[in-house]
Parts: structure tokens; C-alpha cells; sequence
């Protein structure tokens, strides 16, 4: 075994060797043909920012010449980054981004954050499928797993066990890219765990960090970075001390960053919220907020370096926005969305059209293609009621509501149906407390098994004057030792979840129909996309003429849903994003 470990080395070594010394008499002799047509044309002396966009130029040729095999992951990425559905905890799980594949084919979407030591600290099939999984009924298309982390070793790991599991035929886990995490300002990421927006202020160990993610998928899939314009962590924040910033200087730290991250080649796709990252002064919700909006600086990194490219982020709360974005600045590769289309996906129904013109989209994508919202329920009704006959509906229901409560936005009665959803997420959990609470009334009162229960409580420290909640967490197996296998099989079996109960896709599709008529239903993408360009404009207006009237479009996105108290659906937008 040992002879074997040694011989797999020299060839790896050796392999290595030969690839770096490709590499490098490639570079030369590229560097020599730049030398010699810089010497033709009569240029003495580059700048700085000449250099370094020669030096990104040729690293990017390099690692194009040097790794074909993700070239149509490449493609795929430039491709359908034109719009982006952004990455957010506890919202673009796969339940939701299921949701918006039913509604454009080509969008590219971000899960949720997966954070290393999360994924490390429990490796089995299970969390993995957790944490990486995809969708089993509806194709996951164009989408990037977002990863964070700041120790190279463990997203090395993570990058890996991505791989390996994405290579097994049982399992459907296949992402266009990965992306590191650099722009989440939450306390509890870039202040406690030191990443997210904390790594800007390091731009060498990031690409330390991103070269370990590239190693972990053997190349085989692109990596791109998500970052902020900066971070603020001197001082605390104010808006008038912020003023006082050299923008010259502030637009040279974050070009900076990208020349470090990008410097050897691995490293093309930067998704850039135009924002500062303020560390330790504000929360995650202020952060979206306060700090002021520069999209400039996108633009001119789009325009420093179009070899690379760059998606803007922050403040787009439109399908007409977006368009506006990319018509505006020809040389953005796209526009990154994530609370207004969380809290109204249905008003980016026209993206194919609007956004990506003419581009294709293959026949199993085109096929799961929703044209109005009860085609969608009904498909995503398939992909939810698959979920729950494969997972406790207790654990994974409101996840499974969640994603189509804002299905509706701005209809009448959207309130009232997000509030009957909120009860049938409620349902399973509420069903199996009232069945535990049935089978200890039972023994309590001298039903089956209830000598032994009762004499098993009554003798335990631990379980007495506990319920049916402690027996079951209870250390003290000899306490229950008494009590019969069937007894405690036939208490098991009354508070499983009831067969009978209704599939979740009969529930929501019902609440829809009690909720909305036919109209709202049936109501074809291009109707409901041209509704809602009417309502911006009239608030467009109502703004122009100082009409204190507005429409809720042009309040902050999803602000108008947020206050009805209580429950997982209602509380979508009560807590901030990153």
C-alpha cells in the first residue's frame, strides 16, 4: 500500500511539473510577442492599470488554454448571467428556486450560502443532500453554489465533496459555477466568522481561498467571487464621515481587490453589489439601506476590463429596471436581483423575452415552462408533494409554502391567501402535538401500556413529572425498560403523520381558487409583466407631481407584505438579508 502511495505521487508530481512548465514557457511566450508589438508601436511605458489588464489578459488565455473541460460551464455562466436571482439565507433554497425555474428557463440562480464548517461538520448523505441538493421533479438549469468559509483547507473539502457527489448517478446536484462569498455584512458572518465582507480587507487570501475551491472541483467548473465596493470597519459609520471618502481612492481599493482575485486567471465573474459593507455599526437590514448606491464603479470596471465580467447588484427592484440596466451599460454582463424577486417572482415572468431575447432553451427546460400561475401551482404541487413523501412534512412543509406565498403579490386577497398558507404550514406540527397530547391523556387515564408507562415515570428522576417529549429524549433507557416494545410502537405509530390528510398540492392550489378568480389564475405572463409596468408608472407620476398617494411598487420591495404578524410566510421580510 505504501509502495502504491508513493508511486501515485511521483506521477501526480510529475504531472504537475510538466503542466506548470507548459504553462510557464506559454506565458513567456506570449509576454515576449506583447513585448515586441509594445516595441513596434512605439510604447515606452504602460501604467499600472495597462500592466495589470496585460498581465489578467494573458492569466485568463492561460488558464482557457490550460483547462477546457469547464468551457461549457463558462459559457453556460456568461450566458445566463444577464439576470441573477441573488444568494439569501433561508430564502433561495432549492424549494424556491424550483419555483422560479417554473417561471424562466434561463435565469441564473444562487442558493442559499452553504457555510463550510457546516457542511464538514456532518458529511453524511443526508445533510449533504440538505445543504447541496436540488430538486428530483423539476430541472435545476442554469444556478451557482454559493459557498463561505475563510480557511482554505475546509472550502478545499467543500469544493470536493461537491464534486464527488455531484459524480453519483442517485443523487441530482449539478451547479454551473461556485461562488466565495465576500459581501455579507451580517455580524454573525463577516464580525464572528470572520468572512463574508471581512475577507475584502485580505483580496490575496481570497484568491488563496478561490485557487482551493478551483483544486477542490479539479477545474471542472468555473469559480467567480461576490463581493461589496468595500468595507467600513474604522470607524463608526456616518453618512457625512462617508462623504469625506475620496471616491478616486475608493474606486482604487476595490480595483485592487479584483486585480488580486483575478490575477491568476481563475477567476472571470465578479457579482459587485454597489455598496459599501459598514462592519459592526450596522445590521444587515441598514446595510442595504444607509450606505449609498455607486453603480459607477461597476461600470467603469466593466469598461477597465472587459476581458472579465462583471453583473451589478443592489437596489433593481424591476424586470424594466433590469433591462434599463443592460440597455444602458452594454458592457455589464448582468443585473443580480434578490428582495423584490422573492417578494414578487411572478412580475419577472416575461425575463426570457424581456432579458435574453432570442436565446435557446434546450426541451427539458422549455417543457416545465409555466404560462400562467395555476400551471405553475400545478407543477410545483408535483415537486412539493414529491418532497413531503420522501421527508417528515412536520420539518420540511413550511419550506415547501414558504417559496409560493408571494406567488400573488399586489392581487387582491394576496394577504388573506398567504394567511391560510401560513395555516397549512402550520398543519403537520399542529396535527402531531394534538396526537402526543392524545396518547398521554390516553395513559394517564389507564389506557394501553399505561401501568407500565405510569410506573416507568414514576420511578425515573429524569421522566418525572415530564411528558411525552422527555421520555422520548430521555437518557435513561432503564427508566422505560418496563414498558413493551408493542407499547411503545403503537404510541410511535399514532403520532406519524396521517396518509389520509390531503397532498400539500391540493391544499394550495385550493387556496389559490378560493382567493383569486379565474382572471388572476389564467392571466398569461405578458399581461401580469404589462400590469405591472402600468402600476410603476403611475407611481412614476404620483412621484413627479407630488402626489403623497404612492403606489406600494415604489416602497422598498416586499415592505407592503411584511406586516401581517406572525408565521414562517408572513415573516419572509421581517428579519434582513445579507
Amino acid at each position: 500500500e505504501d509502495s502504491y502511495k508513493m508511486m501515485r505521487n511521483d506521477g501526480l508530481l510529475a504531472a504537475s511539473t510538466i503542466k506548470f512548465i507548459s504553462l510557464i514557457s506559454w506565458l513567456l511566450l506570449q509576454w515576449s510577442l506583447t513585448s515586441a508589438f509594445v516595441r513596434s508601436n512605439g510604447i515606452c511605458r504602460m501604467d499600472r492599470p495597462q500592466v495589470q489588464r496585460m498581465k489578467l489578459i494573458l492569466c485568463a488565455g492561460a488558464a482557457k488554454r490550460n483547462d477546457d473541460k469547464n468551457a461549457e460551464k463558462n459559457d453556460l455562466l456568461n450566458k445566463h448571467s444577464r439576470l441573477c436571482l441573488a444568494p439569501m439565507m433561508d430564502y433561495t433554497n432549492q424549494h424556491f428556486r424550483a419555483m422560479v425555474r417554473l417561471i424562466s428557463a434561463n435565469t441564473l440562480t444562487y442558493t442559499e450560502m452553504v457555510a463550510a464548517d457546516e457542511l464538514l461538520s456532518d458529511k453524511t448523505d443526508h445533510n449533504v443532500k440538505q445543504l447541496l441538493g436540488q430538486s428530483a421533479t423539476i430541472p435545476e438549469g442554469p444556478s451557482v453554489l454559493q459557498l463561505g468559509g475563510n480557511d482554505a483547507a475546509q472550502l478545499y473539502n467543500c469544493a470536493k465533496i461537491y464534486h464527488e457527489y455531484s459524480q453519483k448517478d442517485n443523487h441530482k446536484c449539478e451547479y454551473t459555477a461556485l461562488n466565495l462569498n465576500c459581501g455579507c455584512p451580517s455580524p454573525s458572518v463577516s464580525g464572528k466568522k470572520c468572512f463574508g465582507a471581512a475577507l475584502m480587507k485580505d483580496p490575496k487570501h481570497v484568491a488563496k481561498l478561490v485557487r482551493a475551491m478551483d483544486d477542490g472541483v479539479e477545474g471542472k467548473i468555473p469559480c467567480t467571487v461576490k463581493c461589496r465596493i468595500g468595507v467600513n470597519d474604522s470607524t463608526p459609520f456616518s453618512r457625512k464621515t462617508y462623504d469625506r471618502i475620496s471616491e478616486k481612492k475608493e474606486y482604487e481599493q476595490l480595483r485592487s481587490f479584483v486585480d488580486a482575485i483575478a490575477s491568476d486567471g481563475i477567476v472571470t465573474n465578479f457579482q459587485i453589489h454597489a455598496r459599501i459593507a459598514v462592519l459592526g455599526g450596522l445590521s444587515p437590514a441598514d446595510n442595504r439601506k444607509v450606505p449609498p448606491l455607486k453603480y459607477e464603479y461597476v461600470y467603469r470596471l466593466a469598461d477597465q476590463y472587459p476581458e472579465l465580467n462583471f453583473v451589478l447588484n443592489g437596489g433593481i427592484n424591476s424586470l424594466s429596471k433590469v433591462k434599463d440596466e443592460l440597455d444602458g451599460n452594454t458592457s455589464l454582463a448582468g443585473v443580480m436581483v434578490g428582495r423584490a424577486l422573492c417578494a414578487d417572482p411572478w412580475s419577472f415572468s416575461m425575463a426570457d423575452e424581456m432579458i435574453y431575447g432570442d436565446a435557446t432553451v434546450d426541451e427539458i427546460h422549455q417543457q416545465h415552462l409555466c404560462t400562467n400561475r395555476r400551471e405553475l401551482l400545478e407543477a410545483y404541487g408535483r415537486h412539493v408533494d414529491y418532497e413531503e413523501s420522501r421527508n417528515d412534512p412536520a420539518e420540511i412543509r413550511r419550506s415547501l409554502v414558504a417559496a409560493c406565498a408571494h406567488l400573488f403579490a399586489g392581487e387582491p386577497n394576496a394577504k388573506r391567501f398567504r394567511r391560510e398558507l401560513d395555516e397549512i404550514a402550520a398543519r403537520p406540527e399542529r396535527l402531531q402535538r394534538e396526537a402526543k397530547a392524545k396518547v398521554w391523556s390516553n395513559i394517564s387515564s389507564g389506557g394501553k401500556g399505561s401501568s407500565t408507562l405510569a410506573s416507568a415515570f414514576s420511578t425515573s428522576s429524569t421522566l418525572a413529572g415530564g411528558g411525552w417529549d422527555d421520555m422520548q429524549t430521555s437518557d435513561s433507557p432503564a427508566a422505560v425498560a418496563s414498558v413493551g416494545w408493542d407499547d411503545i410502537q403503537a404510541i410511535d405509530d399514532n403520532t406519524k403523520w396521517d396518509e389520509n390528510e390531503p397532498p400539500l398540492s391540493e391544499l394550495i392550489l385550493e387556496a389559490a381558487h378560493r382567493n383569486f378568480g379565474d382572471k388572476v389564475l389564467s392571466s398569461c405572463r405578458k399581461e401580469s409583466y404589462d400590469k405591472k409596468v402600468w402600476e410603476e408608472e403611475q407611481a412614476r407620476m404620483r412621484i413627479a407631481t407630488g402626489d403623497p398617494i404612492l403606489f406600494a411598487v415604489e416602497r422598498s420591495s416586499g415592505e407592503k407584505d411584511s406586516k401581517v404578524s406572525g408565521g414562517v410566510v408572513d415573516g419572509w421580510f421581517k428579519n434582513g438579508l445579507s
